[in-house]
């Protein structure tokens, strides 16, 4: 049995569905890094398969992991910008587990990615002489779901993002395994926690998503440089960062576009709207995409933007979502305006414009590009700073020492 002193000492192993040099922002990279700073963590990146290696053999993310993913060596690799205490851990390849069906075949697979990240956790246990430590499986069921019967960490932790039975994966009853045995569950919306634990009749802890309210607020603070994608515009800009996806009210998307045809709207992001809708958002001369971007270099283009948006449809999948957006968009100051989607973004209600429905959304617009006086920026910062990562993280302990106590009861 640890001491409290002791147990807030302890490495940690966070399992996420993202790699670090992913573009999109990620809960559980965020996560790692904060952690990081008074713990050593490990962060093992979403294995690739050997199809991926075959198929993406030339891409520099790949050239790169290659001496890990063909021959073991390097597997921990160092977080550029990052204290020395977090590291990138890179599995060996797995096995193309989706595109086979539920049966014999598919577990035979899931056995042998298992052993592909116990392998690694435990050749770096032996080189850092761990004895004792903390594993995360932040939203990556499908590996380890049963995690005690291949790893025995002081304490194991399940995080939920997303409603996963809204997903188009078969991943439900991993999920319900990693819930009936990992030693803590927490989910990051409410309504994510609700459902968990009906189907499940277990406790799940909220943990809400965080922001770097460090890093965003340098959208006011400092005169960042505009970036070369917005030199052509001179209209005022209603921007919106991440996956233009499955999330997105594209309907709502294409009357904004006629409505405010004296604005551009900037999407910076992944396109994966062709498979989502039969609009064609290129026919509008006033929606600009930008690829990609790492999450330090968002500020630089939210400090542009007049307003941001997060014009996501209300279902069953976006009710359980707290977006990460949400602080990241407060702490740079932007007004923001948001589709009423899920409990949590309405908790927002005091610092950002919130449409019940379209014409709402519409008139909310052209107000929020009007009302960015100094109050209200500040307001906006003070409200994502509530919420950092940082914040989130004395919550991390908090509910992991009384998951701690609990699991060892029989010890005290």
């Amino acid at each position: 049995m640890l001491t409290k002193e002791e147990f807030k000492k302890l490495p940690i192993f966070i399992s996420s569905m993202s790699r670090l040099d992913d573009d999109l922002s990620s809960a559980s990279i965020a996560l790692a890094k904060v952690l990081s700073r008074t713990n050593p963590v490990y962060y093992i990146e979403y294995p690739f398969t050997w199809l991926d290696l075959l198929r993406k053999r030339n891409y520099p993310k790949m050239l790169k992991r290659l001496p890990s993913l063909l021959f073991g060596k390097h597997c921990l690799i160092p977080v550029k910008g990052q204290s020395g205490n977090l590291s990138g851990s890179i599995p060996r390849p797995g096995l193309p587990i989706f595109s086979l069906p539920p049966g014999f075949i598919q577990r035979i697979g899931i056995k042998y990615n298992n052993h592909c990240i116990v392998s690694l956790v435990n050749r770096i246990k032996k080189q850092k002489m761990i004895n004792h430590y903390i594993f995360v499986n932040s939203f990556n069921p499908v590996y380890l779901s049963t995690i005690n019967q291949h790893l025995q960490p002081s304490l194991s932790v399940y995080h939920s993002r997303d409603a996963i039975e809204e997903l188009k994966l078969d991943w439900l009853n991993s999920e319900n395994d990693c819930v009936q045995h990992y030693d803590m569950v927490m989910a990051s919306s409410k309504k994510l926690c609700r459902n968990i634990s009906n189907r499940n009749t277990r406790i799940v802890n909220y943990f809400p998503n965080g922001g770097d309210s460090q890093l965003f607020r340098t959208a006011v603070d400092l005169q960042l440089p505009r970036p070369a994608e917005l030199l052509g515009i001179h209209t005022p800009i209603i921007g919106y960062t991440g996956a233009i996806c499955q999330r997105i009210d594209y309907e709502l998307l294409e009357k904004i576009a006629v409505a405010h045809q004296d604005k551009t709207i900037v999407l910076v992001g992944p396109r994966r709207d062709k498979g989502n809708t039969s609009i064609q958002l290129d026919s509008f001369t006033n929606i600009v995409f930008i690829e990609s971007k790492s999450i330090d270099a968002l500020p630089a283009y939210l400090s542009y933007f007049d307003c941001a948006i997060i014009p996501f449809v209300k279902n069953k999948l976006t009710e359980g979502i707290y977006p990460l957006k949400i602080n990241e968009y407060l702490g740079a100051g932007r007004a923001v305006v948001t589709t009423n989607f899920s409990e949590d973004i309405s908790d927002f209600k005091e610092n950002v414009y919130l449409a019940n429905n379209h014409e709402e959304f519409l008139q909310m617009v052209e107000k929020a590009v009007k009302e960015n006086n100094f109050d209200k920026v500040n307001a906006r910062i003070k409200s994502a700073e509530t919420n950092s990562w940082e914040n989130r993280v004395e919550i991390f302990w908090q509910l992991s020492w009384n998951s701690y106590l609990e699991k060892n009861t029989d010890i005290i």
